[in-house]
């Protein structure tokens, strides 16, 4: 990107603000000396006059770094937690430092990450879009070649992917409440903006037409993937004065295993049993899931799968030197425990 005819650059950044050009750069490269105001200033400005990976594709095509960025949304979860270390052990390796971004679900987080990991020249880039909208995509052209994007398929970013299929997911997870029987059911889950979480929620619409059963949008409910947010949402949920629930329902489906937690939690504060008086399916197979009470019907995410295609690509691209794009399509699977009651029996 370009002011008039002239590359917009870090000198240019700290003219338009009045500062020097030092603090503009330590700002871009998340230095901790810089105060958070200032950053948030620096970052806004470079957005604003067009500072993108255009003006700093030189310095990728240039000396390796030897670092490789990792931006998901929500690093606290155990799977990308075990993704990003399997990443940052086998490319140390060869010499790579992994460094890792958080966007925890925000547009506007995830540009400012995106922004400050160009700044800082990586080998290679991964990154779990946070939404549907590919503006901040854009910042990534032209470096297809060192970009692997995680969840939902982009067709417009001729890059790696590592897809995993949630639409799946969220089709098994209903099935198996269907089929035994539960018809009012509940789903917790990100915004929908989300691209993979918009795919789980397709699956589970795609299992209650397979079944000719309404679904209703209703029982949605959108929320942070914490255990706290599960709970605070069944909470909200619970007529207190009543001793039951606001809304009819047998069986709840999570995104995550942290939300089915949250509704544990919930569950025996208010003298509900699972499964018998409440139905639960989690998503992404924790390792603790197996060992709570009950132990948690749940959705396995391919994590080891997801984490051995990530190394291959890099090991392909960084150590090999081989240009060719690749894609890696991953099933979830449904692992059958003891969180939901069979209606039919």
């Amino acid at each position: 990107m370009s002011s008039g005819n002239r590359p917009v650059t870090i000198k240019s950044i700290a003219q338009e603000l009045g500062i020097s050009f030092s603090t503009v750069s330590k700002a871009l490269n998340g230095n901790p000396a810089i105060k958070e105001d200032t950053r948030r200033m620096v970052v806004k400005k470079a957005e604003e006059l067009g500072y993108t990976p255009n003006s700093l594709a030189k310095g990728l095509r240039g000396n390796s770094t030897k670092t490789i960025a990792v931006i998901f949304n929500d690093i606290e979860n155990p799977a990308l937690t075990f993704i990003f270390r399997s990443i940052a052990i086998d490319m140390a390796n060869f010499g790579y430092t992994t460094m890792i971004f958080d966007s925890q679900f925000s547009k506007a987080r995830e540009r400012a990450n995106i922004l400050t990991v160009l700044s800082r020249q990586p080998d290679f880039i991964i990154l779990e879009p946070n939404n549907t909208n590919t503006e901040n995509l854009q910042l990534l052209k032209g470096m297809e070649h060192k970009l692997i994007l995680q969840g939902a398929r982009y067709e417009s970013m001729a890059c790696h992917h590592i897809h995993v299929d949630y639409f799946q997911g969220g089709y098994l997870s209903a099935c198996e409440l269907l089929s035994k029987g539960h018809r009012e059911c509940l789903v917790f889950t990100q915004p929908l903006t989300f691209p993979i979480s918009r795919l789980y929620v397709l699956g589970i619409k795609k299992a209650f037409e397979d079944y000719h059963i309404p679904f209703d949008d209703d029982r949605i409910f959108v929320m942070p993937s914490t255990i706290a947010a599960g709970f605070k949402r069944m909470q909200e949920l619970w007529d207190a004065g009543q001793k039951r629930y606001r809304i009819p329902f047998t069986g709840i489906m999570t995104f995550d295993d942290n939300l089915a937690y949250g509704v544990y939690k919930s569950a025996a504060q208010n003298g509900q049993k699972i499964p018998e008086d409440i139905s639960v399916i989690g998503f992404d197979d924790t390792p603790i899931t197996e060992f709570s009470a009950p132990p948690l019907t749940t959705v396995h995410l391919p994590r080891e799968k997801m984490a051995e295609s990530y190394v291959q690509i890099l090991n392909s691209a960084l150590i090999d030197h081989q240009t060719e794009i690749r894609t890696f399509t991953l099933e979830p699977y449904l692992i059958s425990r003891d969180s939901v009651r069979n209606l039919l029996k």
